[in-house]
């Protein structure tokens, strides 16, 4: 008797459960299908500010939050060894420019030397011809002429060579001239690298290094941007970026900001996923409608993809992996469907509007 009543207890139970399996039913609402993102507000524009060289700060020549404009000095640089460096290629110039005026002492000798063959090489041209009319006179031997013309091709060729030497000394000179002149202006204008300007009119929203500290080239300085222009920059997983078009509009929540949403757009998506991360860099614009931004905030985002009104949805739950639901009478049927957001499902056949579905079980 006892067995008899527990699996009549047994029997209602189970009754119960299957009367009381979660149903719901097909409906119409307006559906809209979105991407999420993560990312944090930055000024439109903003870059690091960066010096090509090492040294030690010497003067930051502005605050945070100040605005500057194009041109603006934000910090210099001390560094020795470049100054030492320039004050060296600027008398390597002016030895250079002092070896090349047409009255050194290098030229001047060389072009005596001219000269000197030149005057030469005259009287030795009058010799030989000298020469040549007593022995076409029958005056002279030819032994005497032979030694003038000996004499007048070697003053000749002395001549020639002087002329040579001083012509390929004065290219070399000026050679050596304008690679001193080119050396000061490099070794100059990487000094003037130490006085470094701002590339933007905006607002300077950092400042790392202190005065007297000594940073390493490339080394980030400063953050600027724009004063009061914001942007968000976003990473999308790369399984959705294929489906983040420019122009999408996107709606942000603010940790900073409570029970408020913000909207924006895409404007640009950059063609390349992070290896580490594996999400895409994509950045949008966004309204403040007079909420203060700073860079850094954080926020979440949802970019819309697509949007339809009064569309036929279900439950996402209540749709199988093969894209099967259990019918009222625990049948199985095969629907298609369409967008999704995180709660709901487009159904674009197979069901009707008031259709009873039940829950899959596990």
């Amino acid at each position: 008797m006892r067995t008899v009543y527990s699996y009549a207890i047994l029997i209602l139970f189970i009754f119960a459960a299957c009367s009381e399996r979660e149903q719901v039913q097909v409906e119409r609402m307006d559906l809209v299908q979105g991407v999420y993102a993560s990312g944090n507000v930055m000024p439109e524009g903003h870059y690091e500010v960066r010096s090509k060289v090492s040294g030690i700060v010497d003067e930051i020549m502005v605050d945070a939050g100040e605005e500057v404009e194009v041109g603006t000095p934000l910090l210099k640089l001390r560094n020795q060894p470049t100054e030492s460096n320039l004050r060296i290629t600027k008398n390597q110039l002016e030895l250079a420019r002092k070896n090349a005026r047409p009255d050194s002492d290098l030229l001047r000798q060389l072009s005596q030397q001219v000269e000197n063959s030149r005057v030469v090489f005259t009287q030795d041209s009058i010799d030989l011809e000298r020469y040549r009319q007593l022995r076409k006179d029958n005056i002279g031997s030819a032994r005497d002429l032979d030694r003038a013309r000996l004499q007048y091709q070697t003053s000749l060729n002395n001549y020639q060579i002087a002329v040579s030497k001083l012509q390929e000394t004065r290219d070399r000179l000026q050679v050596e001239l304008d690679n001193a002149r080119n050396n000061y202006l490099a070794q100059e204008s990487r000094t003037g690298d130490y006085t470094i300007l701002s590339a933007l009119d905006g607002k300077v929203y950092d400042i790392i290094p202190s005065e007297g500290e000594l940073i390493a080239g490339n080394q980030p300085i400063m953050e600027l941007g724009a004063t009061n222009r914001f942007e968000t920059e976003l990473q999308v997983d790369e399984t959705d970026i294929i489906m983040v078009k420019q122009g999408q509009p996107v709606y942000y929540d603010l940790d900073a900001i409570e029970d408020t949403v913000l909207q924006g757009s895409i404007s640009l998506i950059y063609p390349r996923i992070n290896t580490i991360e594996r999400t895409a860099k994509v950045i949008a614009s966004i309204d403040a409608s007079g909420y203060p931004m700073y860079p850094g905030m954080a926020l979440e985002a949802n970019i819309v993809i697509s949007e339809k009104k009064n569309v036929l949805v279900l439950p996402v739950n209540y749709i199988t992996g093969d894209n099967e639901v259990v019918m009222e009478d625990n049948s199985r049927k095969k629907v298609e469907t369409g967008i999704r957001d995180l709660t709901y499902v487009e159904i674009t056949s197979g069901l009707q509007e008031g259709d009873v579905i039940l829950k899959p079980e596990p």
